[in-house]
């Protein structure tokens, strides 16, 4: 909260540009298997990663943002019980933003900066909430 006046600029640009985006042909959808959890331990120089899983109970957007206000990645419509696939962008600083279109539900922001051989794996909760704002490093 203390940055927000900091990124109401960028978040600004960044909802304008929306309308131009088109979502990248390496954004897939798929249902959750255990053997999605595993990592690569291995990681030698490999673009930061994300991906969202919908434990909620309504459909949310997924849109990662570059530092020059460009959408890199943009997820719509993750129906509840749904996890996207690990979809790679850019190093840099970084606005994830999970956005739906329920009234009474909060949309969410964050900005982290992303370097090489890091994840942000997005977990929304029962309550349609983050459950963690803390990235991975594989």
């Amino acid at each position: 909260m203390k940055n927000l006046l900091k990124f109401i600029p960028f978040i600004g640009l960044a909802f304008i540009l929306k309308a131009c985006i088109v979502e990248p042909a390496d954004a897939e959808l798929f249902e959750s298997t255990e053997s999605d959890a595993q990592f690569d331990t291995n990681c030698t120089g490999d673009l930061p990663k994300t991906r969202l899983i919908n434990n909620g109970t309504i459909s949310f957007d997924l849109q990662v943002i570059n530092e020059n206000g460009i959408a890199e990645i943009t997820i719509t419509s993750i129906d509840p019980g749904i996890t996207t696939a690990w979809n790679e962008f850019a190093v840099g600083e970084v606005l994830f933003s999970v956005s739906n279109n329920t009234p009474m539900t909060n949309d969410d922001k964050v900005v982290i900066n992303m370097e090489t051989c890091m994840g942000y794996e997005i977990v929304i909760n029962s309550d349609n909430e983050i459950e963690s704002y803390d990235p991975i490093i594989f």
